[in-house]
């Protein structure tokens, strides 16, 4: 049996029974019930056992009643239950201040009923409620099972999981960065005592008890995963459950980016894709071929970013899938639906845009920085590289896209930039300047910029961070009040002076293109 006293006192006939002392034993877990008018009845006694007594051996020896509820205690017993009428017509005072002094149940069993009846009924109702857990848990496996037989991906993949499961839940990425969870604790409890070692076990938290799973693939260990219950005792089948829905995780989050090994729409649309970048396919049949792979992400605006790492680190591939991992599952990734392909060249990911709201560049890169923050901490990830392309609206750009990405990555290594996420308006102007000498770089930017960041310059720090933002959002005046936080009437306003001190006038082409040429010359040399 697997009940606890409490759940046993609503069981008929014992719920005929009385609970006289030890009310915050209640909890105890009730495994068996021992029926014994023995003396040396408590040496008997087992971890989760009920002793059912007639109270004949201790009706004159209230010093062996004490000794049997202490040994109840001390052997992890469920409680004591005295069969009152025949031998005692009451339970004496000392045994209810001792009891409650342990927490252990005393019940006064109903007179009318055999121990067997009670027995009977206590072991019948477990049967009842282990076969109705067990139908339970057989129809959330076929649920899994119907689940993992989608073949297309999903980013709500956790909320399905949970949402089966009835369980709160939390998933990790290998490097211990929280992918997801929907618990009431902060990130930091949740990754108490990381790193975990790679084995299933149980662990207490909190007020409730979490399963912890590795998410193991054929390259490793890709993650782990959390299942949070408040019950005290699980069925084996239930274990089984959580391994299951471990395995569908960890075949979304760790897919073998081995073509040869990897049969998924992700390797066709992989192998489409390189296809049609190496002109060995029509735009015709690759936009024919996304439809039949129901790839949506380039019918809206969208954004492509591809990540490379050096092909001869040795972590090269664990790092790309783990990238990979992040850029679906990250929380602040998750407003854009996305695509995320093997390429040769590198992981090529396309976001779609999100159409209800203006979409903000900076927010973006913000975003993906964010995102890969706890990766790039690492020693082994120093050159992982993120290489994005302009916003796109038209299938069509795909392909510019693509090569947007390419020229920023093979621009960044001629000018020796070392940024983690670099957009490719970044390095567009830099390419015309890159035999510019590096002090000829600096005497013009100081030229420009010397009012403003001059030495001895005494200006208002929100004034040059206005001007900064401004050009960072190309000029718009809204885009630039909406980042600070302030009305557009007082960014027009900084504006004003900031033009007054640099003796320039911004609406003329000349002027900004000055400035334009000044920052991203500051910037380089950054």
């Amino acid at each position: 049996m697997h009940l606890t006293v409490e759940e046993a006192l609503t069981i008929y006939p014992l719920s005929r029974a009385k609970l006289v002392a030890g009310e915050k034993g209640l909890s105890r877990i009730l495994r068996s019930v021992n029926v014994m008018d023995a003396p040396d009845a408590g040496d008997w006694i087992k971890s989760g056992e009920m002793l059912f007594t007639t109270a004949f051996v201790m009706k004159d020896h209230l010093d062996m009643a004490l000794s049997t509820l202490r040994m109840l205690d001390e052997r992890g017993g469920a409680g004591l239950g005295i069969k009152v009428g025949r031998y005692w017509d009451q339970i004496p005072q000392e045994l209810y201040d001792e009891a409650n002094r342990l927490e252990m149940p005393i019940l006064e069993l109903p007179f009318e009923f055999t121990f067997s009846d009670q027995m009977d009924a206590l072991f019948n109702a477990e049967h009842t409620k282990t076969t109705k857990k067990l139908q339970t848990v057989l129809e959330k496996q076929k649920q899994l099972m119907q689940f993992a037989l989608r073949n297309k991906e999903s980013s709500d993949i956790f909320h399905m999981i949970s949402g089966i499961l009835g369980q709160p839940i939390s998933v990790f990425g290998q490097g211990g960065n929280v992918l997801f969870h929907n618990t009431s604790w902060s990130e930091d409890v949740l990754l108490h005592q990381w790193p975990w070692t790679k084995s299933p076990q149980w662990e207490g938290f909190g007020d409730t008890r979490c399963f912890r799973i590795p998410l193991m693939d054929s390259l490793g260990c890709t993650g782990f995963f959390k299942v949070y219950v408040n019950s005290p005792l699980m069925l084996k089948e239930e274990e089984a459950l959580f391994h299951q829905a471990a395995e569908i995780l960890t075949y979304h989050l760790g897919l073998d980016i081995q073509k040869g090994k990897d049969p998924s729409r992700q390797h066709a649309l992989s192998q489409v894709f390189t296809d049609f970048f190496q002109r060995e396919l029509s735009f015709h049949d690759f936009m024919k071929s996304c439809k039949s792979y129901h790839l949506t992400v380039i019918s809206t605006t969208y954004q492509c970013v591809l990540t490379t790492i050096p092909s001869e680190q040795p972590s090269a591939t664990r790092l790309l899938n783990e990238v990979r991992q992040l850029l679906i599952y990250h929380p602040q990734l998750q407003q854009y639906e996305s695509e995320h392909f093997y390429l040769a060249d590198g992981l090529f990911s396309i976001f779609a845009l999100p159409e209800e709201q203006t979409f903000h560049k900076k927010d973006f890169l913000s975003s993906l920085n964010s995102c890969l923050s706890h990766l790039t901490s690492k020693t082994s990830a120093a050159d992982l590289h993120c290489w994005v392309s302009r916003v796109k609206a038209q299938p069509e750009l795909i392909y510019n896209a693509f090569k947007e990405c390419l020229e920023t990555h093979h621009a960044a290594e001629r000018l020796r930039m070392s940024q983690t996420v670099l957009h490719h308006d970044s390095i567009e102007l830099f390419s015309l300047f890159q035999h510019l000498s590096e002090e000829a770089m600096r005497g013009y930017y100081n030229y420009v910029l010397e009012p403003i960041y001059g030495k001895n310059k005494q200006v208002d720090p929100e004034l040059a961070l206005t001007l900064e933002v401004y050009f960072e959002y190309d000029g718009s005046i809204n885009e630039t009040s909406r980042y600070l936080f302030v009305h557009r009437n007082t960014v027009s306003y900084r504006l004003e002076k900031i033009a007054d001190l640099l003796q320039m006038d911004f609406k003329k082409m000349s002027d900004l293109l000055r400035l334009k040429l000044a920052f991203l010359f500051r910037n380089y040399l950054k």
